[in-house]
């Protein structure tokens, strides 16, 4: 199961918004991108590479575009914690979490 914190779901919003102010069309298909990206983590948490900031087996990271999806693995579900530009910096103790209940 992939659950999207709510701090992701947030940043996905703030993505499209931020796109939509020049392309609404562009912004739902960067955020459609993004979406189908992420969904397929679950049977393949492995895919993504282990995000460099924290160096830790179950962090870990795709890319969208400029958009780097990070999540966490768990044994029975994926958690999106964040999803930031490329070009963003971001520090290791604002990418961990705590395993999601729900979707």
């Amino acid at each position: 199961m992939v659950v999207w914190t709510p701090r992701a779901r947030t940043d996905l919003k703030d993505i499209h918004d931020y796109i939509a102010e020049d392309s609404p069309i562009n912004a739902k298909e960067v955020v459609n991108r993004i979406l189908d990206k992420a969904g397929p983590l679950a049977e393949l948490p492995a895919i993504g590479k282990v995000v460099p900031e924290v160096n830790d087996d179950l962090i870990r990271e795709v890319s969208v575009q400029s958009w780097r999806i990070i999540y966490h693995v768990y044994s029975d579900q994926v958690s999106i914690i964040t999803v930031i530009h490329k070009r963003r910096h971001i520090e290791a103790n604002n990418i961990t979490i705590t395993p999601q209940s729900s979707p």
